[in-house]
């Protein structure tokens, strides 16, 4: 199989000995979120189902591999299917075993599943309200449509357990994706800002819309939900982390010649974390290094203004 030997030199090259662990690690982590005391079992299939969609949505070798690769769809099915091993084969030891089924038929549907219009709206009205930050304004015009249907879904829910927090984890999931596109070297030299501080400005700007969207949302849940204020304040505090987090991987591996960046399988692994809150000190070192490999990668090209 073309593309499993190619993602095996791939995750060899970045992850060597590392991707057992990792793989040990999303292992534990689906065994106690699907055999969790809450039994959110369903919620976490639903979740995982979306990740593996998004990031099949939003890989950018799918034309590479269809004209490339014999029996693409097959092969990437191949790829999904072994991949969801780790996360669903520790649900066959819950009471939640028939999920194993549901994830591989669902996952399995995912190559031939594409509700990409052919229509391309500009919804140029976006920019007045996000002014210069390019950044919301061209992931809000891109995705505009399911924000509107998330945050609806989640501000209608909001009086349930629960519920509501899938609809917002997955606007979360939408806005953390306006990263992985690269500006140019001349946008980020025009800001005038030091690797610190442009990082800095970029976090305290996602916060801030962050805050417009979850904070209504989880206040509702939490008054008619006084047992989950804890764990509402949990998810907006990782909500933020996985932000910065993402803003870190970005530019750690920004590259002026390349359009976009792909750390999706990152951004997996530290979602996985919202089931478990002792993963939380991991995840703020996952952040550190990120962000330590962001401000020397970005040294190269910032240093007129260092």
């Amino acid at each position: 199989m073309q593309l499993l030997k190619i993602r095996y030199f791939q995750l060899k090259r970045d992850l060597g000995f590392l991707f057992f662990v990792i793989v040990a690690l999303a292992s534990c982590i689906s065994f106690l979120a699907f055999n969790h005391e809450k039994q959110i079992g369903l919620y976490v299939t639903g979740i995982v189902a979306y990740l593996f969609y998004n990031f099949h949505n939003n890989r950018r070798d799918i034309a590479f591999i269809n004209k490339h690769f014999e029996n693409a769809k097959f092969q990437m099915i191949n790829e999904y299917q072994l991949f969801l091993l780790p996360f669903s084969i520790p649900c066959l030891f819950t009471n939640y075993w028939y999920c194993f089924f549901v994830l591989h038929v669902l996952v399995l549907a995912i190559p031939f599943f594409n509700i990409k219009s052919k229509y391309n709206f500009k919804f140029s009205f976006v920019t007045r309200f996000f002014k210069d930050d390019y950044i919301f304004i061209s992931g809000v015009r891109r995705n505009l449509i399911s924000l509107i249907i998330l945050f609806l879904l989640a501000l209608a829910l909001s009086p349930l357990k629960l519920f509501p927090l899938v609809a917002l984890f997955l606007f979360n999931n939408v806005i953390f994706s306006f990263y992985e596109a690269n500006e140019s070297v001349q946008m980020l030299q025009a800001s005038q800002r030091t690797p610190k501080q442009l990082m800095a400005s970029l976090l305290n700007s996602g916060v801030k819309k962050i805050v417009r969207v979850n904070f209504p949302i989880l206040l509702i849940n939490s008054i008619f939900n006084p047992d989950l204020w804890m764990f509402n304040m949990y998810f907006f505090a990782y909500n933020v982390l996985i932000l910065a987090t993402v803003i870190a991987l970005k530019y750690e591996h920004y590259q002026y010649k390349s359009t976009s960046n792909n750390f999706q399988i990152k951004l997996i692994i530290l979602i996985l974390g919202l089931f478990i809150p002792y993963l939380f000190p991991l995840a703020i070192i996952f952040y550190i290094q990120s962000r330590i490999g962001a401000v020397k990668n970005l040294s190269h090209y910032l240093d007129v203004v260092n």
